[in-house]
């Protein structure tokens, strides 16, 4: 089992010369102008010389138009290897047009080579679901986790249904519309145990399901858990989470 392992370097090099022999697919988190983009792009090439990967320009998920990325700003990316995620966030060096191997125009983008991979089981990213016995304490905050110098109430609060480390499931009672829209950006807090420190991670809204009589269920998609951002939870500490959760499910 790893937790979150930390690869080290003759393991990330001999994984992204593979991804960029087969083009791989990747997913990218940008945090800019104070808000999260979900990313999808393909490696295309790998230097190892210099330690440069070379990206397709990528497609935003959740907007008609990518953002604009700019030199120094980070980039959180993740592949698939085999029942494993790679891991990393590495700065981007520059934009560049390119040809594909059929002469085509390619805009793409050329970023550091990581300074540390990370590597998490896909297993971690299946839902587990809460026994109904056991009740998970979840808050939820419009716009994102609440700072310092604005302490605002939650938006609402509820139990942990389900979770990976996609993200959560949180049943609320019926009660006021929590004025959220698909997309919107919120704030999560789990406090898995009483006494226990809470798990802070930002979320993007996704969906909303009926769970019975007077209950919701609201759907949320973490953001950014790559980056490592202070006072918020590490993937490495979101995925500990969900295997103890699947432990004792």
């Amino acid at each position: 089992m790893t937790r979150g392992m930390v690869l080290d370097a003759n393991s990330a090099t001999a994984i992204l010369a593979w991804a960029a022999q087969r083009q791989m697919p990747i997913t990218a988190s940008l945090l800019t102008e104070g808000r999260w983009c979900n990313l999808r792009s393909h490696l295309i090439r790998y230097d190892t010389e210099r330690n440069v990967i070379q990206i397709v320009y990528p497609i935003a998920l959740d907007t008609l138009a990518p953002p604009e990325i700019a030199a120094g700003e980070e980039l959180g990316i993740s592949l698939r290897r085999g029942h494993k995620k790679c891991i990393f966030v590495s700065p981007v060096l520059m934009r560049s047009q390119d040809k594909s191997a059929d002469g085509q125009a390619v805009d793409t983008l050329v970023v550091r080579g990581p300074a540390q991979m990370r590597e998490l089981q896909r297993r971690v990213y299946q839902r587990v679901i809460v026994p109904q016995e056991r009740f998970i304490a979840v808050k939820l905050w419009q716009g994102g986790l609440p700072t310092a110098d604005s302490a605002t109430w939650p938006l609402c609060s509820g139990r942990l249904d389900n979770a990976s480390v996609g993200g959560v499931l949180v049943d609320i009672r019926n009660g006021p519309n929590p004025r959220l829209g698909v997309g919107h950006l919120g704030g999560v807090e789990i406090t898995a145990s009483p006494g226990r420190p809470p798990l802070l991670a930002e979320a993007q809204y996704r969906h909303c399901v009926v769970r019975g009589p007077g209950r919701l269920g609201l759907g949320l998609q973490f953001l950014g858990l790559e980056h490592d951002l202070p006072d918020r939870a590490s993937i490495s500490q979101i995925a500990d989470f969900v295997r103890a959760l699947r432990a004792t499910a």
